[in-house]
């Protein structure tokens, strides 16, 4: 037994470990090969004498080739700039398009739905489709039709969407169980604000780098696509060189992912979920789910569409600019969940604008009323006022539901609260002074109450 080192440019993914490897194990005479796109090297272990020729062979008809990786950490190709600079100017004036006209605004939809039913249920995933979905999910979604356009370049449109496809399917699938599960065991399956926004960093590190391999900015970076070893990953199946018996393919990995999306609730999802709770009925959970995942359906299978559909010269563009969206999710998917874990960092616009000496909350019977409404756009008034030391009645209106009814504010006492249409009411007292954030679940919408010391005189106040 004699093992052989050897150097391979090219390798950019699990996919391309298992070409390879299944390549040099059909030499003859090579009893085990290991290959690491991470380290561009794969280690092969013979029986006996081995020409390198006829390695260098197998790994060139592999698609690859034996040599030292040179690839620079930035692009030299003005292209690849060109289209990322288009592509972010875009996307730039895309959000500033949605932001002016409102149109993610769950009130727009809502209120030409009608009230409750299933018929609600779509139209709030259409909406979430289109906004807070597509920020949280959008990202995975474009990374399954990239990489399947990726990897199969001359395929037909049909099959290229096939693993989109079965991803949508696999979402509905994983949003009916989820359902049922939530039917049966209620609110105890919800994940703390805390824990989503870890779950979305993991995701958003992902996401950034795909999105990296995606636009070609950085040759040296395309490595960064995380990877299960390959002992696991051939346990479990989803190595292409696993037994056949047992192996799973892209499609059927594509689907598992679209299941598990059910554990990224946005704050839509989040409401939706409470719905189905409330039904305390699995068949009637999971129909409620299921209507909200295919309501989704049409802004996310678009996204993949358009880029799966790209063929020729157009495709690498269409990667790079699919690359670009995918980095902005994970920005905005990084900043919601720092702003959940770590409240005091990101203030609301409201209060870097000096809206922060807002007046102070009304005394009612000794009480100070702080009043807000929460609705498509967030909160409103973002920034209250209110004396130290003196009990707090919050009334928190919700007159729209979306992603801000769902209501983290650890700095209040309140873990993650979904709001009920119409007034919610939270009572507290401040014991100092400074600055108690709030936000919603996922950190993008955020408010503040500043804790001011009681003018004298004020009942409960320390210069009372």
């Amino acid at each position: 037994m004699a093992d052989i080192d050897l150097p391979v440019r090219g390798m950019t993914c699990r996919a391309c470990e298992v070409r390879v490897r299944a390549a040099l194990r059909r030499v003859p005479g090579v009893a085990e090969a290991r290959v690491s796109s991470t380290r561009g090297r794969a280690r092969v272990r013979t029986t006996g004498r081995v020409p390198r020729r006829l390695l260098v062979q197998a790994v060139a008809g592999a698609g690859y080739e034996v040599g030292e990786d040179t690839r620079a950490w930035l692009s030299r190709d003005s292209r690849v700039w060109a289209d990322v600079a288009v592509a972010a100017v875009v996307l730039v004036g895309l959000v500033a398009v949605a932001h002016a006209t409102g149109w993610t605004d769950p009130a727009r939809l809502g209120g030409t739905l009608g009230t409750g039913g299933l018929l609600l249920v779509v139209g709030l995933g259409v909406t979430a489709g289109f906004s807070t979905c597509m920020a949280l999910v959008g990202g995975i979604v474009l990374g399954v039709a990239a990489r399947g356009a990726q990897q199969r370049p001359d395929a037909p449109l049909a099959r290229r969407l096939r693993p989109h496809l079965l991803f949508g399917a696999g979402r509905v699938a994983g949003f009916a169980a989820g359902g049922a599960l939530l039917g049966v065991l209620g609110s105890a399956v919800r994940l703390s604000g805390g824990a989503v926004a870890l779950v979305t960093l993991v995701v958003s590190a992902a996401m950034v780098a795909l999105g990296l391999q995606l636009t070609a900015v950085s040759p040296r970076l395309t490595t960064l696509v995380p990877a299960l070893p390959a002992g696991l990953a051939s346990r479990l199946g989803l190595d292409g060189d696993a037994p056949a018996g047992r192996r799973l393919g892209p499609d059927a990995r594509a689907a598992l992912l679209g299941a598990t999306t059910f554990l990224l609730p946005c704050g839509i999802t989040q409401v939706v979920q409470l719905y189905a709770v409330s039904t305390a009925d699995p068949l009637r959970a999971a129909l409620v789910m299921t209507a909200f995942a295919c309501g989704t359906a049409p802004g996310l299978l678009g996204l993949a569409g358009l880029t799966a559909a790209a063929r020729g010269a157009l495709a690498p563009r269409v990667l790079r600019v699919a690359g670009v969206a995918v980095l902005a999710f994970a920005a905005v998917n990084v900043a919601g969940a720092v702003t959940v874990l770590a409240p005091g960092l990101v203030a609301p616009a409201a209060a870097t604008a000096g809206a922060a000496s807002a007046p102070l909350a009304p005394l009612e019977d000794g009480v100070q009323v702080v009043r807000t409404v929460q609705d498509g756009a967030g909160y409103a008034p973002a920034v209250a006022t209110v004396r130290v030391g003196v009990p707090v009645r919050w009334e928190v209106d919700s007159v729209t539901p979306g992603c801000a009814s769902a209501l983290y504010a650890p700095d209040l006492g309140l873990s993650t609260v979904l709001l009920e249409p119409g007034v919610n009411v939270f009572e507290f007292t401040p014991q100092e002074t400074g600055r108690l954030h709030y936000s919603c679940a996922m950190g993008m919408y955020r408010g503040v109450v500043d804790v001011v010391a009681a003018p004298a005189g004020v009942s409960g106040g320390p210069e009372a």
